[in-house]
């Protein structure tokens, strides 16, 4: 173990801008940090087109910011740890994070800053055609498919705001939403209203996917009709659940599996934090991640300090 073994007084896992924020905070009162991340730093920043929210910049890619932030994180010192996180004990007021690749991270502190997980719809073989045509990032995937029609399921902000970016690569887009209007803001709304190659389909609901090799075509039931479309890619965005499994065993979670905090990203656990949309919170959004990132990162260059 002592071979495997490396030792920090912050140990951040996540990488999106709740976690960079952290490391950075936390690196500029000359804590020794890390972050962990099995994939691209930034989180869903990364497989976001455009980011138009975040202040200071009218519109930003996702990308873009992302790097900004990991490259902010490494200056002051923040180290990143590629690896994927699989358990996790508390010992002798230490925490001892066992990654995949046999790497053990000891820390003084642990700040949990993993995000949530697509939810994956309840349609037939679904799993069969993931990376057939099935893909959970636009942003990622749709170029392989330029010039074929598309479908988005969903009815938020994620769904019409990968829809517009969609609608500049697939000769049709459509957005398969449930109810009978949609959740997403209204300004997005209309945007998606006004491009010609996006047709919302309300109360509808995909029951099939068609296809030998790679996805060809769905079914859909809309108003209790059962239709067909020719649709070479298909994405999801109908939500996310909390990305929890490796820490399960800390008793910390709500009946969601959203971890609880206080206002000081404090869990029941001394010396465990959790910060960004893990946490049991209102908005789920860039910026309150990072505002939880650098309450906690704060937090942190105070309290570890003293001992």
């Amino acid at each position: 173990m002592k071979n495997n073994l490396i030792k920090f007084s912050v140990a951040i896992i996540g990488a999106g801008p709740g976690g960079l924020t952290c490391a950075i905070y936390a690196s500029r009162a000359n804590l020794d940090v890390c972050f962990i991340d099995k994939g691209a730093p930034g989180g869903k920043m990364t497989k976001t087109f455009t980011i138009e929210n975040w202040s200071g910049d009218e519109e930003v890619k996702g990308f873009e910011l992302s790097l900004r932030m990991l490259n902010h994180a490494k200056k002051v010192g923040a180290k990143h740890i590629f690896g994927n996180v699989i358990k996790v004990r508390k010992e002798n007021n230490h925490f001892l994070i066992y990654l995949e690749d046999g790497k053990i991270i000891q820390s003084k502190a642990l700040v949990i800053a993993t995000g949530m997980n697509n939810k994956i719809p309840d349609i037939p073989k679904i799993d069969y055609y993931e990376n057939k045509g099935v893909s959970y990032c636009v942003i990622c995937d749709a170029s392989l498919y330029k010039g074929k029609p598309a479908a988005i399921i969903g009815g938020g902000d994620s769904a019409f705001e990968e829809a517009i970016y969609l609608s500049s690569v697939a000769s049709e887009v459509y957005i398969f939403v449930r109810k009978n209007k949609p959740k997403a803001e209204i300004g997005l709304v209309k945007e998606v209203e006004n491009i010609k190659n996006i047709k919302v389909l309300y109360q509808s609901e995909i029951v099939q996917l068609i296809g030998e090799k790679q996805l060809e075509e769905i079914k859909y039931k809309q108003n209790g009709e059962i239709k067909n479309l020719k649709i070479n890619h298909l994405y999801p965005y109908i939500g996310s659940i909390p990305s929890n499994e490796f820490i399960k065993d800390f008793p910390i979670f709500d009946e969601n599996g959203y971890i609880l905090t206080n206002e000081n990203m404090e869990t029941s656990i001394p010396g465990l934090y959790a910060i960004g949309d893990i946490r049991q919170k209102q908005i789920r959004q860039i910026v309150t991640a990072a505002s939880d990132g650098a309450i906690c990162g704060k937090l942190l260059a105070n309290k570890i300090k003293k001992h």
